[in-house]
């Protein structure tokens, strides 16, 4: 399981996650409190107390930055902080392959620094 978002509302840490089945899951402190199929516009309802709180999903063109969810509050759009750390695997993927370049060229200037071809 992936997680999507995660939130903090009233002392209450919430996740969305997606599995690999296409279904998108809401946990409240771990526990599943609302389930369906991974669409846009399907929403999630769930209770905390006595407020009544909605996750929709935004634009899936979005899912790489973080932060697609709209979260209301007895109806009301609340603004909240998605506090999943986000991972630049592109950017690690490019400093492994530049570092590779700049080791295979410094080891070819090394090599010819050091151990001249000779001359027949």
């Amino acid at each position: 399981m992936a997680i999507c978002a995660m939130y903090y509302i009233e002392n209450h840490k919430i996740e969305v996650v997606s599995t690999f089945l296409g279904k998108e899951k809401i946990l409240l402190n771990g526990k599943t409190v609302s389930e369906q199929n991974s669409n846009i516009g399907s929403s999630h309802t769930f209770t905390i107390g006595k407020n009544e709180y909605r996750i929709a999903q935004r634009d899936k063109t979005y899912q790489k930055r973080g932060s697609i969810f709209e979260v209301r509050k007895n109806g009301m759009p609340i603004s909240l902080v998605n506090i999943r750390p986000k991972t630049s695997t592109q950017l690690f993927v490019m400093v492994i392959i530049m570092g590779l370049a700049f080791g295979f060229t410094l080891g070819i200037l090394f090599y010819n620094l050091f151990w001249p071809a000779m001359e027949l």
